[in-house]
């Protein structure tokens, strides 16, 4: 299986500060103690191709996918879901701490 999305197109709207990032992703990063700045340099500076779980469809806009990362970040297992909106966005849909046994 592949991501729906090019890391590399995410990576580059994130810096182009061309990205949104959920509120259900900030609240999972502030439990972990991450800020929003963390979020943003979990994906581009750490996330890598490796990472890679699954692509899913997303739940609430037809048509998109949802890409699934699985990544050790600053000592901790964080479960990421990524996505490229319609408007040509990156969105975080979520940020958590990642309870798999994967």
């Amino acid at each position: 299986m592949q991501p729906s999305y090019p890391l590399e197109q995410i990576k580059r709207l994130l810096q182009q500060r061309k990205y949104w990032i959920t509120e259900t992703a900030l609240q999972g990063a502030a439990l972990m103690n991450f800020l929003d700045e963390e979020i943003i340099d979990c994906v581009t500076t750490c996330l890598g191709e490796s990472h890679f779980y699954k692509t899913m469809p997303a739940e609430r806009v037809p048509g998109l996918m949802q890409d699934v990362y699985k990544i050790r970040y600053e000592g901790e297992r964080v479960y990421l879901k990524l996505q490229v909106s319609k408007s040509g966005h990156a969105v975080v849909i979520a940020f958590k701490a990642d309870e798999s046994s994967i």
